[in-house]
C-alpha cells in the first residue's frame, strides 16, 4: 500500500524534473512575410519551415506592433507595445522608458534558465540595445558587429540579390555556426535548461545567397509571380505609404529600373523588375529555412527535440510590390502580418493545428513563460505591465480568442526641405513623398497611424503627433478600412491574402456603421484623446 501511494507522488517528481529539463529556441528572421508554403504559398521553397509546421500550432493572424524591425523588436522582447516602450524608431530604446523591465530572455534568465542568444535579436544600434547583464547570462555571442562592419562580399554593382560561392562567407550561416557553438557549451552540463535565441538577418536586403540556392528555383526570376495588384489602393490617403524605398533605393538595379524617384503610388516598377526582386527575397527566404534546417537536425541529433519548445517567427512583414509598395514601413496587412509557429513537443495535440483568431507578438513573451512554467507575476510590479497575452492554453486545446483584436502603429515625418521639393510632383500623394520618421526624434514627428486587425476588417486612423506630450491630437485627419472578408491566410484559391487592400472603403456611407464602431474600439485600445 505504502508503494501505491508513493507511485502518484513519484509520478509528480518525475514530472516536475522534466518541466525543468524542457528548453525554449527563439528564431527571427528579419523582414518575413508569411509567404510560405506552411502558409499555403507553394511557390516559395522552404521545407524546413513546413516541418516546423507540422509539428507545431501555427497561427495564421499573427501581428507586430511596428512594421519596423527596432520597434518591433523593442516591443516582442520587452512585452510592452509602442505606445509603451515610447520606441518608434531607430533613435529611442525601450530601457529610456523602462529600465526595471525584465526583457522576454531576461525572465528566463531569472528563472535559472541559461539565457544566450547570437545573431541580430535586439536591434543593433545604441550600447543598451545588447541589454547586457539583465537579459543574458553571457555575452551575446552575436555577429553583430560582421553586420555592422560586414565581411561578407556585398554583390557587384551593388545589385539587390546575387549568387556566391557555396562555400562563402554568410553572415546567416556565422549565425547558425554561433548558435551551434552556444547550443554544445549550454548542453555540456544537462542540469540546467537553456533559452537561446537566434536571430538572422535575411531576408533583409542585401539578398545574397550560395549558388545552390537559386537550384531550387528553376527558370530563375521569369518564373517567378507578379503581385495580383501592384497599384495603391483606390481612395487611399497619402500618409498610409512611404516613401522613398530608402532600402532598395541603395542599390544600382533598383535604379536602372527607374528608381523610386521616378514613382508615384499609382505606378510600378516594370514587370521585368518586379519578378527580379521578388526572385531575390525568395532566395533569401529559402536560405534561412535552411539555416533553420541545421538548428533542427542538431536538436533531433542530440536528442533534444523532444524536450525543446521551438518559436518562429518575423519581426515583421515586407511588400512585395503588392499595392503599389515595397519594404515594410506602413500599417498595411503586408507589412504588419507575420508567420507565427510554436512547438510544444510535450504536446502533440497541438501539431499541424491552426489559430485563425488575430494574435499578437507581444503575445510571445507571456506565452513561452505559461508553457514554461515560467513565473513571472513579479512583472507587475514593474513600471508597465506585460501588453500581450499567455496564448500557452492554445497548445493544450483551449478555444481562441475570436474577438480579439490586434494592434499596430507607425509614424509619419511629413515636411522639411525634401518633402517640400517633391511636394509638388505628385499632389494627390505628396505625403507619400519622404516622410521617413526612422531617425527622427520622436517629439518630431508629423502624425501617427494607429491600425486595428479583426477576423475581418483592418482598420486605421492617422492622427496629427503632440511632440510634447508624445500622444495623438485631436480628431483623424485620415482613415482606411479595408475587408478582408474570405481571407484565409493562404496564397492559394482565388484570392491570394496579400491581394485583399485594394480599395479604402472608409468614405462609402454604406460602411459608415463599421467605421464608427471600429474607431471607438480603437480609440479605446490606444487610450487616443478623441477630438
Amino acid at each position: 500500500m505504502k508503494n501505491v501511494l508513493a507511485l502518484p507522488l513519484l509520478l509528480a517528481l518525475a514530472g516536475a524534473a522534466d518541466t525543468a529539463k524542457r528548453n525554449v529556441l527563439v528564431v527571427i528572421s528579419d523582414d518575413l512575410r508569411p509567404e510560405l508554403p506552411c502558409y499555403g504559398c507553394d511557390d516559395v521553397v522552404a521545407p524546413h519551415l513546413s516541418r516546423l509546421a507540422g509539428q507545431s500550432l501555427r497561427f495564421t493572424r499573427a501581428y507586430v506592433q511596428e512594421a519596423l524591425c527596432a520597434p518591433s523588436r523593442n516591443s516582442f522582447l520587452s512585452g510592452r507595445r509602442p505606445d509603451a516602450t515610447r520606441a518608434w524608431q531607430f533613435v529611442d530604446h525601450f530601457r529610456e522608458a523602462g529600465p526595471d523591465w525584465t526583457t522576454l530572455p531576461g525572465a528566463f534568465k531569472r528563472a535559472g534558465f541559461q539565457a544566450v542568444g547570437c545573431g541580430k535579436v535586439f536591434h543593433p544600434h545604441l550600447p543598451p540595445n545588447w541589454d547586457m547583464p539583465r537579459s543574458w547570462d553571457d555575452r551575446m555571442n552575436a555577429t553583430w558587429a560582421d553586420w555592422m562592419y560586414p565581411s561578407e562580399p556585398r554583390c557587384a554593382n551593388r545589385s539587390t540579390w546575387c549568387l556566391g560561392d557555396d562555400d562563402g562567407d554568410y553572415e546567416d550561416a556565422k549565425t547558425t555556426a554561433t548558435a551551434l557553438a552556444l547550443l554544445e557549451n549550454v548542453t555540456a552540463e544537462d542540469e540546467t535548461p537553456f533559452f537561446l535565441a537566434v536571430g538572422y538577418r535575411k531576408p533583409h536586403l542585401q539578398w545574397r545567397v550560395p549558388k545552390r540556392v537559386a537550384a531550387l528555383y528553376p527558370g530563375g526570376p521569369d518564373n517567378v509571380s507578379l503581385p495580383a495588384v501592384d497599384v495603391a489602393p483606390e481612395g487611399a490617403p497619402g500618409l498610409a505609404f512611404h516613401m522613398p524605398f530608402a532600402e532598395l533605393s541603395a542599390f544600382e538595379d533598383v535604379a536602372e529600373c527607374g528608381g523610386p524617384g521616378l514613382m508615384a503610388p499609382t505606378a510600378a516598377y516594370p514587370e521585368s523588375c518586379q519578378r527580379s526582386f521578388r526572385y531575390g527575397y525568395r532566395l533569401a527566404v529559402s536560405y534561412v529555412d535552411e539555416q533553420l534546417g541545421v538548428l533542427l537536425d542538431w536538436l533531433d541529433d542530440h536528442g533534444l527535440d523532444e524536450d525543446t519548445a521551438v518559436v518562429f517567427f518575423g519581426d515583421h512583414g515586407w511588400h512585395l510590390g503588392d499595392q503599389g509598395e515595397w519594404e515594410k514601413f506602413t500599417n498595411y496587412e503586408n507589412a504588419a502580418r507575420t508567420p507565427l509557429l510554436i512547438k510544444a513537443p510535450w504536446l502533440p495535440a497541438s501539431f499541424g493545428k491552426t489559430v485563425s483568431a488575430p494574435v499578437e507578438l507581444v503575445d510571445v513573451y507571456p506565452t513561452l513563460c505559461g508553457l514554461l512554467g515560467v513565473d513571472v507575476s513579479y512583472v507587475a510590479a514593474e513600471s508597465a505591465p506585460l501588453a500581450g497575452r499567455d496564448l500557452s492554453g492554445l497548445l493544450r486545446g483551449g478555444a481562441a480568442d475570436d474577438g480579439h483584436v490586434a494592434l499596430s502603429t507607425f509614424p509619419r515625418c511629413v515636411g522639411g526641405e525634401n518633402y517640400n521639393k517633391n511636394h509638388a510632383r505628385n499632389a494627390t500623394y505628396a505625403d507619400w513623398f519622404l516622410n521617413d520618421c526612422n531617425d527622427v526624434p520622436r517629439d518630431l514627428f508629423t502624425h501617427m497611424g494607429y491600425s486595428t486587425r479583426d477576423e475581418r476588417w483592418r482598420f486605421t486612423a492617422w492622427y496629427a503627433w503632440d511632440g510634447a506630450a508624445l500622444r495623438a491630437t485631436g480628431a483623424p485627419v485620415a482613415l482606411e478600412l479595408y475587408d478582408h472578408a474570405g481571407d484565409d491566410g493562404a496564397c492559394g484559391g482565388d484570392r491570394s491574402a496579400f491581394d485583399y487592400e485594394t480599395a479604402n472603403l472608409a468614405g462609402d456611407p454604406v460602411f459608415a456603421d463599421e467605421v464608427a464602431a471600429l474607431l471607438a474600439v480603437l480609440v479605446a485600445k490606444f487610450d487616443i484623446p478623441h477630438g
